[in-house]
């Protein structure tokens, strides 16, 4: 029954149902709209000028070296190219997006205030994973909205709190107040006045998004949890949504705009980094959402700052201008990779019928990705030898999906031992940072499913980080 108190509903565009496409691009699939499955790219995404990336079912063969393909048109690479996935469920090994959880109700503390707003069914929540058909709007995008209400102003209140409160200093060193203020007040009032007076809302939804986050990984109630995951995926999913419009306005957009821009696309970044952690475990979900997620967002900060001109004063500015230095590829993805270059030998012995076989790194252009990735772990590794503060590695391990070539993350699609091998020592960068919210135990989970799932002649090369596990149980 329709309450009686709820607004006046938006004119909708109308709704067309489809049948599914199993095996449509990815993009289609979060859009909920059908794919025509033209390769290389489908028509949907040629026409708005986005990567198009398909996946293929894993082959049977346990020991295959490639279980699944993606084929990617090389074009305007936006953030929202990727599905939108997280999984609901109180721990990682329980879901992953191909089940999520139907959304609960409010909590009860809350439940007098907005009882007949509170969400009831799978409908409530525009999920990329529900089965309910979507609106079109604007010819192919589905309308993600959340309804106006208590129930929602409530939540947002509450959000809105926690950045400003639990969020403020998610290192334990001391940031230099610049920074700290920049984050804790300067982006914030930014998101809204935007949003208040431009109309403008990627930056305060990926904002909520990220607040969501925050609060599932601490929360220790499951119907809350529930609420709280699906609220990451919503906001997550309009931010994407709402920052179209902004990426179309680049080339002429004012200063304001580009650091405003800049500021989403940093934020994107970390949201990323920070979902690796709620990655299903079993099946193994390889963390693409973060390096494709990345991969995007670095672009569109790339674009965007790229207009501004040194004359503008901007926020972004100072903070570039802050450590670290990302800025130059000799200091990341072309630094020496010397240490690890062991990691791409093949782990039979040389005159073995299996190293002799293997090809791969006779293509110039895949040598060249594995020695980028190679090259920005190890200059990560040096900048912790360093002992730079926990703040500066963060930015470090975000920026590993801006830097590393999109093709390193096509390789673990496909689940390349020597991508997979890259990868987990990557990962065990994270080991010392668990800590760090945004990172958690996300690093021994993944290394410990990139084990299970390389083959039995490739495990050797993880030996040593495992051996990490075990000094840290110990001590524990």
């Amino acid at each position: 029954m329709e309450d009686s108190n709820s607004q006046e509903p938006r004119p909708r565009g109308p709704r067309l149902y489809h049948k599914k496409s199993r095996t449509g691009c990815l993009r289609c699939k979060q859009r909920r709209v059908k794919c025509d499955e033209l390769h290389p790219s489908c028509s949907s995404c040629s026409r708005h000028m986005v990567e198009c990336v398909y996946q293929a079912q894993p082959r049977a063969s346990a020991n295959a070296k490639t279980t699944t393909y993606l084929v990617q048109a090389e074009s305007k690479p936006l953030l929202h190219a990727v599905a939108s996935i997280a999984p609901a469920g109180p721990t990682p090994q329980v879901a992953s997006h191909r089940s999520v959880h139907a959304p609960l109700h409010a909590q009860s503390s809350d439940s007098a205030l907005v009882q007949s707003q509170s969400p009831h069914s799978s409908t409530f929540y525009p999920s990329p994973s529900s089965s309910q058909p979507t609106p079109q709007v604007d010819d192919v995008e589905f309308d993600v909205d959340l309804p106006e209400g208590p129930w929602r102003r409530l939540w947002e209140l509450r959000l809105m709190h926690n950045s400003q409160t639990r969020m403020r200093q998610p290192f334990l060193e001391i940031q230099s107040p610049e920074i700290e203020q920049m984050w804790s007040e300067d982006v914030p009032n930014m998101a809204i006045s935007f949003a208040q007076q431009q109309g403008r809302s990627s930056l305060l939804y990926i904002e909520f998004a990220h607040s969501a986050l925050h609060m599932w990984t601490t929360c220790t109630d499951r119907r809350e949890r529930d609420e709280l995951i699906k609220l990451q995926q919503t906001y997550q999913l309009m931010c994407s949504k709402e920052q179209r419009r902004d990426i179309d306005e680049i080339p002429h957009a004012s200063p304001k705009l580009l650091d405003y821009i800049c500021f989403t696309a940093l934020r994107i970044v970390a949201h990323s980094l920070a979902l690796v952690q709620t990655l299903s475990l079993d099946p193994w979900e390889p963390p693409l959402q973060w390096l494709y997620m990345g991969h995007g967002a670095g672009t569109v900060f790339n674009r965007a700052r790229s207009k501004l001109k040194a004359e503008h004063c901007t926020l972004i500015s100072k903070f570039v201008d802050h450590p670290p230095n990302l800025r130059e590829a000799k200091d990341t993805i072309l630094s020496d990779h010397t240490p690890l270059a062991w990691l791409l030998d093949h782990p039979s012995h040389p005159s073995s019928i299996e190293a002799q076989t293997d090809q791969e790194l006779n293509d110039a252009g895949v040598r060249s990705v594995y020695e980028q990735a190679l090259a920005y772990t190890c200059s990560v590794f040096r900048a912790v030898e360093r002992k730079e503060p926990r703040v500066a590695i963060a930015r470090r391990l975000g920026g590993f999906a801006v830097w590393v070539p999109i093709e390193f993350s096509k390789f673990i699609e496909q689940r390349r031992p020597r991508a997979l091998v890259v990868l987990a020592h990557f990962m065990s960068i994270w080991l010392s940072y668990e800590d760090v919210w945004l990172i958690g135990r996300a690093g021994e989970w993944q290394i410990r499913c990139i084990h299970k799932n390389l083959p039995v002649e490739w495990s050797c090369k993880l030996d040593g980080l495992f051996t990490k596990f075990k000094h840290r149980e110990i001590q524990s």
